[in-house]
């Protein structure tokens, strides 16, 4: 079982959609429900440095995802990319892949997922 915990409907389309499309030309094999409270990082301020043409510049740690469920046997989690980078040690996180665009470049969906190893 595949869970979307992102924000946006996870609309996957076939390995042969093109990478750009008008959106509705395609229809996805899948859609994905969007999560109302996906994981996020969190984050610690570790320091200040100078700033930087007068902006302030703050060094900062991030945590891993917070919201994120326990790994569960036969589900696969779809998570923001920073989520999953920043979990690498779990092996039940996926991130879109093979994304589709719309003519104007924004992100419609995905041929497939990936998973960050």
């Amino acid at each position: 079982m595949i869970i979307n915990l992102t924000p946006h409907p996870m609309h996957v389309y076939s390995s042969t959609c093109p990478d750009r499309i008008v959106p509705g030309a395609v229809e996805p094999v899948v859609i994905l429900p969007p999560c109302d409270r996906p994981p996020r990082l969190g984050e610690t301020e570790i320091g200040r440095v100078r700033p930087v043409d007068g902006v302030p510049v703050v060094d900062i740690r991030f945590g891993g995802g917070e919201g994120l469920p326990a790994p569960e046997r036969g589900v696969w989690l779809v998570v923001s990319r920073p989520v999953a980078m920043v979990n690498r040690d779990r092996d039940d996180l996926l991130v879109p892949h093979e994304v589709v665009r719309d003519l104007d470049g924004r992100t419609l969906g995905c041929r497939a997922f990936g998973r960050p190893v």
